[in-house]
């Protein structure tokens, strides 16, 4: 099952929730599932997705080649990026060969708004599975360069 909006813009696919049954998972239809998402999300020129992850669905995101700048107020990692043109499979070549500012591209303020902060405010049990994430997360989690630019970037 796949959960997900493309919105009136045609601007950014957000992926709500995608979910195997438990007996079929490990058999591919997620990955088939996303690429089917990325494929419609090209067909109607959409130039951004977005979508959060729970801790224990972060290794299936992270073998994709997503990023996460930060986690919103409930503790889910946030990643926003543009709509690579290869598709799915595009996404490791396009973090690889785009910088971080390029990334955010002109969303600077909006992925500030769902990261702000709140890395600072988990509580006990949060910052024990933050902490943990970290390390597998190494450079896949760019809070500390996100904030950095924003440092950089004058206010509008």
């Amino acid at each position: 099952y796949v959960f997900y909006k493309i919105d009136k813009y045609n601007e950014y696919i957000t992926i709500h929730n995608i979910f195997t049954p438990f007996i079929k998972r490990r058999n591919g239809y997620a990955n088939e599932l996303m690429e089917m998402l990325f494929d419609l999300a090209i067909a109607q020129n959409v130039t951004r997705f977005k979508l959060t992850s729970i801790s224990k669905s972060l290794d299936f995101y992270l073998s994709l080649g997503f990023i996460y700048w930060g986690v919103n107020s409930v503790g889910d990692y946030y990643c926003d990026m543009p709509m690579p043109h290869d598709g799915l499979s595009g996404v490791n070549a396009m973090v690889l060969a785009m910088t971080n500012k390029e990334l955010i591209g002109r969303k600077r303020e909006l992925i500030s708004k769902k990261i702000k902060d709140h890395s600072q405010h988990l509580n006990a049990a949060q910052t024990l599975i933050y902490n943990d994430d970290l390390l597998k997360l190494k450079c896949s989690y760019r809070e500390d360069l996100f904030l950095e630019i924003e440092q950089k970037t004058p206010c509008a």
